[in-house]
């Protein structure tokens, strides 16, 4: 895990700049604010906040937000841009460092498939969460996000050519410098979810592409909600 935070120490300020920058980005955010627009006091972690925009956004409509990630770069960067949020330096991929049903939500925005080890992930969640609380990820789609483009003669990229799913794997990407990708079928997610005593509530693929250059019919991200079991 140490070479994977280094990794995200290094593209850190280039991850930010981008993500400001970025149209997926957007979308993602206008799920997240169709699904949370006020709070009254809830206790939220932001897991694996990166340069801080969701945890602030939940501090700006009500809620008590505290927001961790593994690098420290990524924490001067979200500390500096929101001083009035709750920022800690924090591998989540070990025992956190918070106290049992002490969270209403837990919340991961593009984490999960960057993480080795998402089992111990799932397991730490259950335990920080209320019983009935919220665990809410959203990854890139495993179905569609490892492939490639397939164009007409115009230069519309109608499908995705698919040639692997169901096993893991993993490699790296290179958006902001290298840093490492952990393929799992959404099975995987959904059934570590539920041993680690979450029910599904709801899970959301929205339209990503504009339907012009790109078919709007394919996804790029997995949003999914669960509840701790009671």
């Amino acid at each position: 895990m140490r070479e994977i935070i280094n990794q995200w120490d290094n593209a850190a300020l280039r991850f930010t700049e981008a993500q400001e920058k970025s149209e997926f980005a957007e979308s993602n955010k206008r799920v997240v604010k169709n699904r949370f627009g006020h709070f009254n006091g809830e206790k939220i972690l932001d897991l694996g906040c990166g340069y801080g925009f969701y945890t602030d956004y939940f501090r700006s409509i009500g809620a008590n937000a505290i927001g961790i990630d593994g690098s420290e770069k990524m924490i001067e960067i979200a500390a500096e841009r929101y001083p009035l949020t709750e920022f800690h330096v924090m591998d989540i991929m070990k025992p956190l460092a918070f106290e049992n049903h002490q969270f209403d939500i837990v919340f991961s925005n593009q984490v999960f498939m960057d993480i080795e080890n998402i089992d111990i992930v799932f397991s730490e969640c259950n335990r920080i969460l209320k019983t009935g609380g919220i665990l809410y990820y959203s990854i890139v789609h495993p179905a569609f996000y490892d492939c490639h483009w397939l164009g007409d003669e115009n230069g519309f990229r109608y499908a995705k050519s698919i040639e692997k799913y169901i096993h893991c794997y993993q490699f790296k990407n290179d958006f902001w410098g290298e840093t490492e990708h952990f393929h799992r079928p959404l099975s995987y997610y959904l059934n570590t979810a539920s041993n680690n005593g979450f029910c599904l509530v709801q899970s959301c693929e929205p339209v990503s592409y504009d339907g012009i250059t790109k078919n709007s019919d394919l996804p790029l991200f997995f949003f999914a909600e669960y509840r701790k079991a009671e």
